[in-house]
């Protein structure tokens, strides 16, 4: 048996044609179209894998940064701008994002690099908080400038600043700002935070430190010492404003499946999904052959910090913009159920079903942002799972 053969994984993909072969071609029940959908992912692993040895991992990122409350560290390090970034860009189905918490064993060296990690020229705009307004803008320039500068260190041959070292270049005396609502995104891909204005600008001396931990998914090779080598390539795109990695990994596990209903081992394509499955296989087939090149992990920071400016500079477009009519909010809602009519069709109805349980997770998570083109994105989500069910249900 090879490493890409790990036992319980090889008994799923087993046990999932011998589910779907129980049923004969003519039944449509519910347990009948589910173990044909387990068994249509589980094979779509299986031709992705193409035999070789590739496990399923699962790395704890932790991030410090310093922040004034929790709602400021929740922006700091649950949003947008201190997330990891996979081979194929950023892609939050492979990722979840920790919610923060004070972290009280900071060393007084870690503490002072995370008290100056903050960009000059919010100082002057503090008393305009805005959204999307000058000192919004600063934290988001210096962000993307700190990737760019990591971008550009590798592409070059050289080491970003070290985070340990004493010479830790000043970036600022400021405070961070707080947390906005959601980033709206292209159709597919991500719905994050983005940033807000809460508040007075309070003093420096308000700040404290603050930790998350992020989980993120990836393929790498069975051996836990090969994984790991991804899983700092991965914590190495979260950076701190000198351009050197912020991310530390705390803790790494296989992902291999877990024990379902009725006694057999649940395969990792279907405790991931179908959407996710794919991501994952491509960033593996982006990953595969460079796996900590200085070159491959350039261009990924180069893109990100591209996304960062082009997606910011997109919300506050859409922030500027006047509310539509209530009749065009309408026929846009419309427009998501028909959409999801047209997706369902074709599709089995645990297939479709699932869809449906996706566009509610993604309505949930756009919910109490308090701004109107979130709620409107969320009622369209809504109105897709309710359009998926109604198919479902034939």
């Amino acid at each position: 048996m090879t490493h890409g053969d790990l036992a319980w994984v090889a008994w799923a993909v087993v046990d999932a044609r011998r589910r779907a072969r129980r049923f004969a071609a003519h039944d449509h029940s519910t347990e009948a179209d589910r173990a044909r959908q387990e068994l249509a992912e589980v094979e779509a692993w299986e031709k992705r894998r193409r035999g070789r040895a590739v496990r399923l991992w699962v790395a704890y990122v932790e991030v410090r940064v310093a922040a004034l409350d929790a709602a400021d560290a929740h922006v700091r390090l649950a949003g947008y701008l201190r997330h990891p970034y996979h081979r194929i860009g950023d892609t939050p189905g492979l990722y979840v994002l920790g919610g923060p918490e004070p972290a009280a064993d900071v060393s007084e060296q870690d503490w002072e690099r995370l008290r100056r990690d903050y960009p000059a020229t919010a100082l002057s705009h503090r008393g305009d908080r805005e959204p999307y307004g000058p000192f919004e803008r600063a934290h988001v320039a210096a962000y993307a400038d700190a990737l760019s500068r990591c971008h550009h260190a590798l592409a070059c041959g050289k080491r970003p600043h070290d985070p340990q070292a004493t010479s830790v270049r000043r970036v600022d005396n400021a405070s961070p700002t707080t947390g906005r609502a959601r980033l709206l995104a292209p159709p597919g891909e991500r719905v994050e935070p983005a940033l807000a204005a809460r508040g007075p600008f309070p003093g420096e001396d308000a700040l404290a430190c603050w930790r998350s931990v992020h989980r993120v998914h990836f393929l790498s090779h069975p051996v836990e010492a090969a994984a790991r080598g991804r899983a700092r390539e991965l914590a190495a795109t979260i950076v701190d404003g000198s351009g050197a990695p912020l991310g530390r990994i705390v803790r790494l596990e296989p992902e291999d499946g877990h024990p379902g209903e009725g006694g057999h081992w649940v395969h990792p394509a279907e405790a991931v999904g179908p959407l996710a499955a794919g991501a994952l296989w491509d960033d593996y087939d982006a990953a595969e052959h460079d796996t900590g090149a200085p070159a491959a992990l350039a261009g990924v920071l180069g893109r990100a910090a591209a996304q960062v400016r082009d997606t910011f500079a997109r919300d506050a477009r859409l922030h500027a913009a006047p509310e539509p009519p209530p009749g065009a909010w309408l026929s846009a809602a419309e427009r998501a159920a028909e959409e999801a009519r047209r997706e369902a069709a074709g599709r089995s109805p645990d297939e479709v079903r699932r869809l449906a349980d996706d566009a509610d997770y993604l309505a949930d998570r756009l919910d109490g942002t308090g701004t109107g083109d979130d709620r409107d994105r969320a009622e369209q989500l809504r109105r897709k799972a309710a359009a998926y069910r109604e198919a479902a249900q034939g």
